[in-house]
């Protein structure tokens, strides 16, 4: 299962993490951490990036959203622990 991209790449995540929707990136956090294994968490979600090779990471550093980043930064250190 990996998320719907348009055909930019962009995923739901990049969009939520432009716009710091931590609410909508914490719900999809926890319906995604379910259905995939801790390799497919880091590969396809923590990692994936759009057509412009930009992590949702990136685009949440650029537009300035640090909460996002703290929010990933937190379930990354879950993931890399599970």
């Amino acid at each position: 299962m990996f998320p719907a991209k348009d055909r930019d790449e962009t995923t739901a995540r990049h969009m939520a993490s432009k716009k710091g929707q931590l609410e909508l990136l914490h719900n999809m956090w926890e319906w995604v951490k379910q259905v995939l294994t801790p390799e497919e968490l880091n590969n396809n979600i923590l990692l994936a990036n759009n057509i412009t090779k930009r992590t949702t990471w990136y685009v949440a550093a650029e537009n300035g959203q640090l909460e996002v980043l703290h929010k990933f930064l937190e379930w990354t250190k879950e993931v890399l622990t599970t």
